[in-house]
């Protein structure tokens, strides 16, 4: 069998992707050919998650284990094929492409097909739009782009005076008053 999934972005409306694979694929083939065609950094943390008809999460599938409880079962995105987790026409999942910001891709079965002989598979099978642009964690936290607002620290800043006032950090740090005082 094959599954025809089709993404969608929140972020861009014009944006349409549809990914065909085999049901005897693992989901970490799909994951590859999303971030190849989209030109994303592979190196970035990414995972799927099966959700209910409400896009409510119920499953997750991770790109690799980080779980440091020996009890808690991680499933991982090499090792799970589709035909464990999609099971109808509809099916809905997200796949969490910048995990630190929770921007994802709406994923919906559009079709459930016999497989064509020949055909290779995973396969981009539709393409219109260009993509959500990808931010590189890495380059959040190691370049000083003024329009990222992030200071050396990698802590958001800003240059609006407004937000504060001088006179209420100089009591908390040099009077009488407590921080949780207002």
């Amino acid at each position: 069998m094959v599954y025809k999934f089709r993404l969608i972005s929140n972020e861009k409306e014009d944006f349409i992707r549809d990914f065909e694979v085999r049901s005897n694929q693992n989901f970490y083939d799909l994951h590859l050919v999303i971030q190849k065609n989209l030109h994303y950094d592979q190196s970035q943390i990414a995972s799927f998650f099966i959700c209910n008809d409400h896009w409510e999460k119920e499953q997750e599938i991770t790109l690799f284990d980080l779980s440091d409880e020996p009890d808690q079962k991680t499933i991982v995105m090499d090792s799970t094929r589709f035909s464990d987790h999609i099971h109808k026409l509809k099916q809905r999942m997200l796949y969490v492409f910048d995990v630190f910001n929770e921007r994802a891709f709406f994923i919906e079965v559009a079709e459930i097909k016999e497989d064509i002989p020949g055909k290779t598979y995973p396969a981009c099978t539709l393409s219109k739009g260009s993509p959500p642009v990808q931010i590189i964690m890495d380059q959040v936290f190691f370049t000083r782009d003024p329009s990222l607002n992030i200071d050396d620290t990698g802590i958001e800043t800003t240059d609006d005076d407004s937000l504060f006032n001088d006179s209420d950090f100089d009591d908390i740090i040099f009077g009488d008053k407590e921080p949780d005082e207002e």
